[in-house]
């Protein structure tokens, strides 16, 4: 129940603080697991760390503010620890409930570092997307963990296809940055109308100067009947003969392949996910 819930505990806290109560100084907190990527600008080596970070979101009646307290490793020996102080959430043109945010008013509490060029995009019913410099040297990128809310899923059925838009993804990674767990959220067939979690798990994961690659052969997906199931039952009818994703757009953009069926009679799940309806902030 943990790992499904993580993805979505600092949307609920966002959305319940947007549509809540409209009086001064209204402020919640929450923890959430945050993937991060420190790109090395001199010799573009890339550093993943998983860490717990904190988020408070101020609701002053006329205007809505954030703080992140962030934490990530720049190299194996390095970890960066660092706070904003509350951002200005701008409403952003391209969707409903997303805002931008910025700012260079950051204080670090573990080494003499430097934090510049802040800023990030977060939706109150979805994502969080931060992107920094550290030090004038690592470029970083942080999410609260990938959730794909904006995504177009084609599914063959014989020598036809169809295509449907109200399929999300998720992508947990484990701690080593090694395997990773794909999610299809309210996935169905095309002979069906109710939609399951469909789970694929122990994926290699990869980082890289855009974003991860996801890769996999000969995995039997599990079928949760809900979100909070934990338990999840066999399905071979979706046994993947391979999996190939690519996570671009430092980690706002989703496209890949699920290849399924027989050798007699290949089928194939395509992915398109996006974070927000335009990835850029």
């Amino acid at each position: 129940m943990k790992k499904y819930f993580s993805i979505f505990a600092l949307a609920t806290l966002l959305l319940l603080t947007a549509c809540g109560n409209d009086e001064p100084n209204n402020e919640q907190s929450s923890i959430g697991i945050v993937y991060s990527r420190a790109i090395d600008n001199t010799t573009g080596t890339t550093q993943f760390s998983q860490s717990q970070c904190g988020f408070t979101v101020r609701n002053n009646g006329s205007s809505m503010t954030m703080r992140a307290q962030m934490i990530l490793k720049l190299t194996e020996s390095t970890t960066v620890e660092f706070s904003t102080n509350f951002m200005p959430l701008s409403a952003s043109s391209d969707e409903a409930y997303t805002y931008t945010f910025a700012t260079s008013d950051i204080s670090t509490t573990s080494g003499a570092h430097t934090i510049s060029d802040l800023r990030g995009k977060i939706n109150m019913v979805g994502p969080t997307y931060i992107e920094y410099t550290v030090d004038g040297k690592y470029r970083c990128y942080s999410t609260l963990q990938p959730y794909y809310t904006h995504t177009t899923t084609v599914v063959p059925q014989g020598d036809d296809s169809e295509t449907y838009s109200d399929i999300s993804y998720g992508v947990l990674v484990n701690n080593a940055g090694t395997e990773a767990t794909l999610y299809l959220f309210g996935f169905h067939s095309p002979s069906s109308f109710s939609g399951v979690n469909l789970c694929y798990d122990k994926l290699k994961i990869e980082s890289t100067a855009t974003g991860y690659h996801l890769t996999g052969t000969d995995i039997v997906p599990t079928i949760h009947e809900s979100t909070y199931d934990a338990t999840g039952m066999p399905n071979e009818q979706y046994r993947a003969s391979s999996i190939d994703i690519n996570i671009t757009e430092q980690g706002q953009s989703l496209t890949g392949t699920i290849s399924t069926g027989t050798a007699e009679s290949p089928k194939a799940l395509t992915l398109n996910g996006k974070f927000f309806v335009t990835n850029y902030l």
